[in-house]
């Protein structure tokens, strides 16, 4: 997975995540969280809108990205997420590291 764009939203990033075109390389979402913790940013809303499925490569990146943040003191909220994408964080027993919101906006308001 890698972000195809972020935006800050008050002091919540927002990542639009999406999956590399063939011989793409972007920055896998871990390495953008990371980057973005070094900057300071502590809140971050991963939008699924356009990731209808979850390989192991990407569940392990959305796993890492987690724990990256929480060892920078900071919190991941996920939304528009897809039920092809669900059901392995379920298989794989991961979906309660991450609070799961419908819309975007959801995800901002949690942040209250």
């Amino acid at each position: 997975m890698q972000c195809k764009q972020d935006r800050e939203v008050g002091d919540v990033m927002v990542l639009d995540v999406a999956l590399p075109a063939f011989g793409d390389i972007g920055t896998g979402v871990t390495n953008h969280v990371r980057e973005l913790l070094a900057r300071g940013r502590r809140r971050f809303v991963l939008n699924f809108a356009a990731i209808r499925s979850l390989d192991s490569h990407g569940l392990g990146d959305l796993v890492a990205s987690q724990q990256a943040a929480t060892r920078g003191g900071a919190r991941v909220a996920l939304c528009h997420v897809h039920p092809y994408v669900a059901e392995p964080l379920s298989i794989m027993n991961v979906d309660d590291l991450f609070d799961v919101f419908e819309s975007e906006q959801d995800a901002l308001q949690s942040f209250g």
